[in-house]
């Protein structure tokens, strides 16, 4: 009878064993929550798969369902146009659209999401995980191109590729934190020519521009350096700027006048000194500023070398310059920086 009981007892554990384990793999496993995509890129960021980066090469009908009609639409030197959204504020953005696509990206709002280069945020942060080199190349179209940065360009303009797209980041010395962000396709990339670079083969190049083109680039990157102007001094702390026409009238004169007799300097032997500039257009001020610049690919850029600089970066940020005036004349920008009277 023991026997028999114990019997019994083997024969009921092991179906129940049996059951359990049974039961057990034909329920579905309890899923890990999903974490976003992503792929690894050489320097070791991870491209998000969600972001402001996500637009490149996307439709210019996907740039207005997600951000609606623009503030703006500017020309540029580059073949592409400018959709402007968020003037006057740190959602600020420009979206580059040639052909309907988009081929560029200016972030300058640290409210837009730029991750993992989050603007505004510390660089050692952001960099650590990169290993920046004083040359890159790319191919396209059959041309290899090799571009060479200085010291100064790895600190403040670290040239990146992030996924199928290439990303310069304006960084602010004088901070150490992230200024703004701009993705541009390779083609872009080789227009621009921000950086020295030697190649071999056929290379794009930008378009030619009538003179009537250019002074509709001229007029629109004025008012592009103006509004970035305005929310640098405003992520300062600092009171924006107001549109003054009698020194934008002086600023472009100068920046005409640099470039047609070939020299680059505030004194000029034509024109005078910045006072007699403002003072032949009837501004009234009780103090000024300048800030001049040459060669950079755009305004933005310009705007982005001056806070990097110790004298033009104190115009930038002085608290008791009430109005400014911007004038551009190809790749000539000047700054006119009034207390007016």
């Amino acid at each position: 009878m023991r026997l028999t009981n114990v019997l019994i007892f083997f024969i009921a554990l092991i179906v129940f064993l049996f059951t359990f384990l049974f039961d057990f793999s034909e329920k579905p496993q309890e899923k890990p929550k999903k974490e976003p995509k992503t792929h690894i890129v050489q320097n070791g960021f991870q491209v998000p798969e969600r972001g402001l980066h996500t637009f490149m090469n996307q439709s210019s009908s996907i740039v207005t369902k997600h951000f609606g009609k623009p503030d703006r639409i500017d020309p540029t030197a580059y073949g592409y146009e400018w959709w402007i959204y968020g003037r006057h504020s740190e959602k600020y953005v420009q979206f580059g659209i040639e052909h309907g696509k988009v081929v560029s990206i200016f972030a300058l709002g640290k409210d837009l999401q730029t991750q993992p280069f989050g603007i505004t945020k510390d660089a050692n942060t952001i960099l650590r995980h990169v290993n920046l080199s004083d040359t890159t190349s790319l191919t396209y179209k059959g041309a290899k191109i090799e571009f060479e940065f200085k010291e100064d360009e790895l600190m403040t303009n670290p040239l990146i590729k992030f996924g199928n797209v290439w990303v310069q980041l304006y960084f602010d010395h004088f901070t150490n934190r992230l200024m703004a962000v701009r993705y541009v396709t390779p083609e872009i990339l080789i227009k621009q020519r921000p950086y020295s670079f030697v190649y071999t083969g056929t290379i794009v190049e930008p378009p030619k521009l009538t003179d009537l083109q250019w002074a509709d680039v001229e007029k629109a990157e004025a008012w592009e350096i103006f509004d970035m102007t305005n929310i640098i001094r405003m992520r300062n702390g600092l009171d924006p700027l107001n549109w003054n026409s009698g020194a934008t009238k002086a600023a472009f004169g100068h920046s005409k006048e640099m470039y047609e007799k070939n020299y680059f300097g505030h004194e000029s032997k034509w024109s005078g000194d910045l006072t007699a500039r403002l003072q032949a257009e009837d501004v009234a001020f009780t103090e000024a500023g300048e800030n001049i610049a040459s060669d950079y690919p755009d305004g933005l850029a310009a705007v982005c070398g001056w806070v990097n600089s110790d004298n033009h970066r104190q115009n930038v940020l002085n608290p008791d310059y009430t109005d400014l005036g911007v004038g551009v004349y190809h790749k000539y920008y000047t700054q006119d920086y009034i207390k007016a009277f």
